[in-house]
């Protein structure tokens, strides 16, 4: 058994769905879907078209078509059954069966497909191994998206924290360009113009120094005065003892 193709389409022929298995481009597939529906004869009673070299098995759901593409060698019954399993597990997916709800769940219907046909081959699954692998491929999903939203939110976390430090270095450089400025105005200020005449600062040391001077030759001076002042008073005068010779 080979199955080229699965799809899913309207009965206009309009692709819906489609999984290529075997020797077949997307461009190709959508040309054999949109020619379906007028190989569908109205007094038809069984659900398979023989056509050229390809087989098309079909099941409709109100104005939904669910198609297999086969090769005429392929072992009908069992692409029958291929068929079942597909239907039930899109009723399961998509509950009400609609254009909108079958664009809505097209990553659920493509695992499904995929997990019912493997290189155009059956897979020894049933409707509710597949519909378990599905439940547990929408839990991984779940984990999945979990994990990447709050990659993003990390990200974005790390993104803000960066902003808010090149903004605060950003400030700290402004401060310090404000800082700058206000030191050299104050500098400014105290210097004096190039064209005023200095002051030349009053001998203050020299005049202590002279009074100094003044004050030791004072001194010295007074000292000298007294030195040479007379002495006043009664002085008592030794009486010379006389010697006699006899």
């Amino acid at each position: 058994m080979v199955i080229i193709s699965a799809a899913i389409c309207d009965k206009n022929g309009i692709l819906f769905i489609g999984r290529q298995f075997q020797g077949i481009t997307t461009n190709e597939l959508r040309e054999q879907v949109r020619n379906f529906p007028k190989l569908i004869s109205p007094t038809q009673q069984h659900t398979f078209i023989d056509h050229e070299n390809q087989r098309y098995i079909y099941t409709p759901i109100d104005n939904i078509y669910i198609v297999l593409i086969t090769s005429k060698n392929s072992n009908i019954i069992e692409d029958l059954e291929v068929l079942r399993i597909l239907k039930n597990v899109l009723s399961d997916i998509c509950q009400q069966i609609s254009e909108e709800s079958i664009k809505k769940n097209s990553f659920e219907i493509l695992l499904a497909i995929d997990d019912i046909i493997s290189a155009g081959l059956r897979e020894s699954t049933t409707t509710s191994q597949v519909q378990t692998a599905l439940e547990m491929e929408s839990s991984e999903e779940k984990i999945h998206l979990m994990l990447t939203k709050a990659r993003e939110n990390e990200a974005k976390e790390q993104a803000k924290k960066h902003q808010m430090e090149m903004e605060r270095k950003r400030q700290e450089e402004l401060a310090q360009k404000r800082n700058q400025k206000q030191s050299k105005a104050i500098d400014n200020a105290f210097k004096l113009p190039q064209n005023e005449e200095k002051v030349n600062p009053v001998p203050k040391p020299e005049v202590i120094n002279e009074n100094l001077s003044t004050q030791s030759q004072s001194q010295v001076t007074l000292k000298s005065n007294v030195k040479q002042a007379p002495k006043k008073g009664m002085q008592l005068t030794k009486k010379k003892e006389s010697t006699s010779f006899e």
